[in-house]
């Protein structure tokens, strides 16, 4: 809950468009069909993500509208992620090829054959794994348009906006400077097109100027 809780990195985005005017009608059963769903023990799958409470990140029932936090909508993103480290994926796959080898009188596998052997491992110990989980905090202020994701990974925020989208059928636009200047602008009434005329400017020479 780094947003709720304290200091971290976060990603600025803008909705593209507005919510339709009964957006708020079944709103928690649309993020309720997106919402977090365990790796079960017999699963395969090494990633899970969806929506959580952002009060409690093992709470993903949307019971009640405790997202709501007019005019914000508040909530997680959680992932939960196996991982096995490749020396013991090596080791149980040069354990699997000894016994083979041994079964059966072979003095070598072929490619194909250790290639299933490591497929056969790598799902064995994933169901073995205990996923590790982490929460990304989510803030939409609805009437403006503006949303806040705690988080600056790219592959992350990829899968963030893809997500929002599956579940408000809203576009996002990631704010940078100059998004941030232009709409500045439009504000103001002026054109956006005034960033356009904008150069870099050095300042290490206008600090040299001024001694």
């Amino acid at each position: 809950m780094g947003l709720i809780s304290g200091s971290g990195s976060f990603t600025r985005y803008r909705v593209k468009g507005r919510p339709a005017e009964n957006f708020m009608e079944g709103l928690a059963d649309k993020i309720g069909r997106h919402a977090f769903r365990n790796l079960t023990e017999d699963s395969t799958r090494e990633r899970s993500t969806g929506w959580v409470n952002v009060m409690d990140m093992f709470d993903n029932r949307f019971q009640a509208l405790e997202f709501l936090k007019e005019p914000y909508i508040a909530v997680s993103l959680r992932v939960d992620e196996r991982k096995i480290p490749a020396t013991a994926i090596k080791q149980y796959c040069l354990e699997a090829e000894e016994k083979i080898k041994v079964a059966e009188n072979l003095d070598f596998l072929p490619k194909r054959r250790r290639a299933d052997i490591k497929e056969g491992v790598k799902l064995r110990l994933l169901k073995r794994a205990i996923p590790g989980s982490r929460a990304f905090d989510m803030v939409w202020n609805y009437s403006n348009g503006s949303v806040i994701f705690g988080s600056t990974n790219t592959k992350l925020c990829d899968e963030f906006q893809e997500l929002f989208l599956k579940t408000f059928d809203l576009h996002l636009l990631a704010m940078c400077p100059y998004t941030l200047g232009s709409g500045f602008l439009e504000k103001k009434g002026d054109s956006p097109d005034l960033m356009d005329s904008l150069s870099p400017s050095n300042i290490w020479e206008g600090e040299h100027a001024a001694t």
